[in-house]
């Protein structure tokens, strides 16, 4: 497997492993989230948060744009998309029948203070339609939102590149002007909703990562200016969490900061994952080919770990370091019983092989 290959695996594990202080912090959130379970605003718990809003799920997206250049060109539209359904589509059957009750049986008891058990909630949750959102204890897609967008936008993606492939054909100049207005279009399109979800400006930073971020001679370039893109980018996310959390006044300089947090934090991000996350050993291989079953454990894990350390009567930042330091390790430990277990494997879109 060659560096660029390591450096993208290797990203996608850092990026993922944030998702547990993450989804801590949306408890302590200054901006009234209800959440599936929620203690108190502590700022500097949801300025964590909001540093990593803007260019969490678009790094993502990116990176999934990346990983399909290599394997459309290996499989072919057809069994691209075969695999995406299959790989995708079971786990997400998975999460929305079984991991994500977990959620919501969690939000109805901390919000609504529901008194059955989980298996009783079940008529609950198959039967409340609300925002979806499953904080009010009903039907949710959860975090499995990003599986069912990612499953969308593989398929939409096909269709866009077999036709700029077809009005370009591989000439150099078109391509230019085809990945500036893919650029430009991302950021127009950054604030846009669809079913919820930001899912046309998903769709182009996934496009930039099957056209762009997918050439090593493009990365090279990137990587020279990389000090003008990190810098940009912390001092941006920074700012863009101070005003938002702690001043909550300036809305035009805060969303000038979360534009640019968007727009450098993923060439920054992607050039300090090339400059230092291109090696490969046994650990972290392993860790990439158990990134994506992380993703999906991790946050009915998460939730239940913060239900129960509340019900000792610890305060807030205690229970922070604790569901921490426990979430981590259970989410691990679930991770390996989960690799070891070829059927549950299989559930989990876990390849039993190691081909990309």
């Amino acid at each position: 497997m060659n560096s660029r290959v390591n450096y993208i695996d290797n990203l996608r594990t850092a990026i993922v492993s944030l998702l547990i202080i993450y989804h801590l912090g949306i408890a302590y959130n200054s901006w009234r989230e209800a959440n599936y379970i929620f203690f108190e605003r502590v700022n500097l718990i949801a300025s964590i948060v909001v540093f990593i809003s803007p260019w969490f799920m678009p790094l993502m997206f990116l990176l999934a744009g990346v990983s399909a250049s290599f394997s459309l060109k290996k499989r072919g539209y057809s069994d691209f998309i075969k695999e995406r359904f299959i790989r995708l589509g079971i786990p997400l059957l998975l999460g929305i029948t079984i991991i994500n009750p977990i959620l919501s049986f969690i939000a109805d008891k901390s919000h609504n203070g529901y008194d059955g058990n989980y298996f009783e909630h079940y008529s609950v949750y198959f039967t409340r339609f609300t925002d979806l959102t499953g904080y009010d204890g009903g039907f949710t897609l959860g975090h499995f939102w990003f599986i069912a967008v990612l499953i969308i936008i593989s398929c939409l993606g096909c269709g866009v590149i077999k036709f700029i492939d077809c009005i370009s054909r591989n000439n150099r100049n078109i391509m230019l002007i085809i990945n500036c207005l893919i650029i430009i279009l991302a950021i127009a399109v950054f604030d846009v909703t669809f079913l919820g979800e930001r899912i046309p400006a998903y769709l182009c930073v996934y496009l930039l990562g099957y056209y762009l971020f997918s050439n090593q001679e493009f990365i090279k370039k990137l990587v020279k200016i990389k000090i003008l893109f990190v810098f940009v980018f912390v001092l941006s996310s920074i700012m863009n969490a101070i005003l938002f959390v702690y001043i909550e006044d300036y809305e035009l300089l805060n969303n000038i900061c979360n534009y640019l947090s968007f727009v450098t934090g993923i060439p920054a991000l992607v050039c300090l994952g090339k400059e230092y996350l291109s090696h490969s050993n046994k650990v972290s291989r392993y860790c990439s080919r158990l990134s994506y079953v992380f993703y999906i454990v991790h946050f009915p894990i998460v939730v239940l770990c913060q239900y129960f350390i509340s019900l000792t009567g610890v305060g807030s930042v205690h229970n922070f370091v604790l569901s921490l330091l426990i979430s981590t390790i259970m989410t691990c430990s679930v991770c390996y019983i989960i690799e070891k277990n070829t059927v549950i494997s299989f559930l989990f879109g876990l390849k039993r092989d190691k081909a990309s």
